[in-house]
C-alpha cells in the first residue's frame, strides 16, 4: 500500500458531470484547468527555490536567500489552493452547491495571483459562468436564502377544519373557481428537504440552508 496520499484523491476529475447546465460545465473546466495550473506553479516555485538557495550557498547574498525562502512559501500556498479549491468549488458544483462555489471562488482568485496570476484569470471566468447560470435559472423575483437565516418550523399536529355549513336551500357548486393570481397555486414548484425540513425551489440541486442534495 502506497504510503502518500493517491493522485486522483488530490486532482478532480476532468470529466464534467453530464447533468449540469452549459455556463455551469464550462465554469467547472475552468476550475478543473486552474486547480492543474496551481499544481504546474508549485513545481516552478520549488525549482526557483532550489535554484536560489543553492546560489546562495556557492554565492551568498540575501537577495538569493529572501528568493528561495519566498519560493518555498509561494509552493505550499499553490498546493493547499489547489488541494482545497477542488472541495469547495470543484466538488461543490459537482453536487450542485451552485451558489456555494461561486461564493468560495473568490477566495481562490486572491491566492491565485501567487501562482503568477494564471490560475486567477480562468477562477474570474469560473465566477462568471456561475454567476449567468444562477442568474438564468431563478424564477423572476426569486431571493435565495442567506446563509444562517432560515428559521426551520417543526411539524404541529394537523387539526382539520371543521366542515362548512351549507343553506339547506343553497344550490350545489358546479365548478370551483380559479384562485386568484396571487394565490399559493400559482407560486414556484417547490421541494422539501428531507434533512432539515426546509422548502425550497424545485429548480435547486441542494438545499439552501443544509446543503443536502435534492432527494426525489
Amino acid at each position: 500500500m502506497s504510503m502518500g496520499m493517491p493522485a486522483e484523491s488530490l486532482v478532480a476529475k476532468g470529466a464534467t458531470p453530464p447533468w449540469l447546465p452549459r455556463e455551469v460545465a464550462e465554469a467547472r473546466r475552468f476550475a478543473w484547468y486552474s486547480q492543474i495550473l496551481f499544481f504546474v506553479m508549485a513545481g516552478v516555485w520549488i525549482l526557483l527555490s532550489v535554484v536560489a538557495l543553492t546560489a546562495f550557498v556557492l554565492n551568498g547574498g540575501r537577495g538569493w536567500l529572501s528568493l528561495g525562502l519566498f519560493g518555498l512559501i509561494a509552493m505550499f500556498m499553490c498546493v493547499l489552493s489547489a488541494i482545497f479549491m477542488r472541495k469547495t468549488v470543484i466538488d461543490a458544483i459537482d453536487q450542485g452547491r451552485f451558489n456555494d462555489a461561486r461564493s468560495d471562488v473568490v477566495i481562490w482568485i486572491v491566492f491565485g495571483f501567487v501562482a503568477f496570476v494564471l490560475p486567477s484569470l480562468l477562477l474570474i471566468l469560473t465566477y462568471a459562468k456561475l454567476s449567468d447560470s444562477i442568474a438564468q435559472q431563478a424564477p423572476a423575483g426569486y431571493m435565495p436564502y442567506a446563509p444562517g437565516t432560515v428559521a426551520v418550523q417543526q411539524p404541529g399536529q394537523y387539526i382539520s377544519p371543521p366542515a362548512p355549513v351549507q343553506p339547506q336551500h343553497a344550490a350545489p357548486a358546479t365548478a370551483q373557481q380559479a384562485p386568484p393570481p396571487g394565490h399559493p397555486s400559482h407560486s414556484t414548484p417547490m421541494a422539501r428537504c428531507k434533512n432539515c425540513n426546509v422548502q425550497y425551489p424545485m429548480f435547486m440541486h441542494s438545499c439552501p440552508n443544509c446543503g443536502a442534495p435534492k432527494q426525489p
